[in-house]
């Protein structure tokens, strides 16, 4: 795959060294033609350690990782070796309690931060951003946030319903990936074999949140939230990877199914970048969640390689799509760890730092 010529590749740190999000970022960033990994971080029981004898999580194969001791968010002079290195970014794969203090002194020290915590979102002053949805939203600064991966598969096919008529309400059911509770669930043979528990804390009213936001205007600096009710409810299913979701839209105005296809294929950046899909909505006729894990918005692939390709796992795909007049339904399905939490923060860097050069 080849990607335009960057100027130079800015030097990062990837704040997480042995969870899904955090090697997912390693796996992403390693050969990225935007960003250099120049260090990691984790907590003081993987601290000290080199990077290559952290336990690899994810099913592909460990990548080529630069020879690099796992630095330690607590230490007194953490920040200090971040500008020893001269760090110009962070990517955060940070549990929310532990980037509450470290998102903030790495802000404070000049130094990038893109969170995938759930910490900052909706916060003043820092942009949570989807870059085809919500790129209007976008202001310089020094802290982004990704958004919940539950909400990924939802809004994308809202934005596009919205292009066709307001919304008056919705109503979304989710079935989660143990992936997006972390690598200990995954690993877990009850969860695996269909004995997990299906309540997700706070997964809800954060999706809700989110989707509110993200769909806001902006009025005299401010994102005021949209106005449409909403109905949630998410649970966690025997599935290793892959949010699905159950959504009927209620519109304001009658709308056609010719319409909202259309639409569905419209939502785009409006320019290339390395983490960006070739479509942001992949339409077919039936979701089989085993094989339509990872779309780059073209094609599926069931033998992805990440490290190269960074645009599979990143589009949406969506089927049975029905319109009755104002009630439209849908699924949707979304890489839960690619889509909606490592490859999005890093589609997120791509995207700002390509707004502001």
């Amino acid at each position: 795959m080849l990607f335009r010529l960057y100027v130079s590749r800015r030097s990062c740190i990837i704040l997480g060294a042995s969870g899904l999000v955090g090697q997912r970022l390693q796996q992403r960033l390693v050969q990225h033609p935007m960003f250099k990994i120049s260090a990691i971080a984790g907590s003081p029981s993987t601290a000290g350690q080199n990077l290559v004898n952290i336990p690899w999580r994810l099913d592909e194969k460990r990548p080529d990782l630069p020879n690099l001791v796992v630095l330690d968010i607590n230490s007194s002079d953490f920040i200090e070796q971040c500008k020893i290195k001269n760090i110009e970014i962070a990517f955060s794969a940070l549990p929310s309690e532990v980037a509450l203090d470290t998102e903030k002194r790495l802000v404070d020290a000049g130094i990038i931060v893109f969170s995938n915590a759930s910490t900052y979102r909706r916060k003043p002053k820092i942009p949570m951003i989807i870059p085809e949805i919500n790129s209007h939203h976008f202001h310089e600064s020094l802290h982004y946030c990704a958004t919940n991966c539950t909400l990924i598969p939802l809004v994308m096919p809202v934005y596009a319903i919205a292009n066709t008529s307001p919304i008056q309400s919705i109503k979304m059911r989710s079935e989660q990936a143990l992936s997006g509770a972390g690598w200990e669930l995954l690993n877990d043979k009850k969860a695996l074999n269909g004995n997990v528990d299906p309540h997700i804390e706070g997964e809800a009213e954060k999706t809700k949140q989110e989707l509110l936001h993200v769909m806001g205007s902006i009025e005299n600096q401010n994102i005021i939230p949209a106005g449409f009710d909403l109905e949630v409810n998410c649970e966690r299913v025997s599935r290793r990877d892959g949010h699905q979701v159950f959504v009927e839209v209620k519109t304001e105005k009658s709308v056609q199914l010719e319409e909202i296809k259309k639409q569905l294929q419209m939502i785009d950046l409006g320019y290339d970048l390395p983490s960006k899909p070739y479509h942001a909505i992949h339409h077919i006729e039936k979701i089989e969640t085993d094989k339509h894990l990872w779309s780059d918005g073209k094609i599926f692939t069931t033998n992805p390689n990440p490290i190269s390709d960074l645009k599979t796992g990143m589009a949406i795909v969506v089927d049975n799509l029905e319109v009755d007049e104002k009630i439209i339904k849908f699924s949707a399905f979304s890489h839960n760890t690619i889509r909606g939490a490592a490859g999005g923060l890093v589609y997120l860097a791509e995207f700002v730092m390509n707004y502001e050069s």
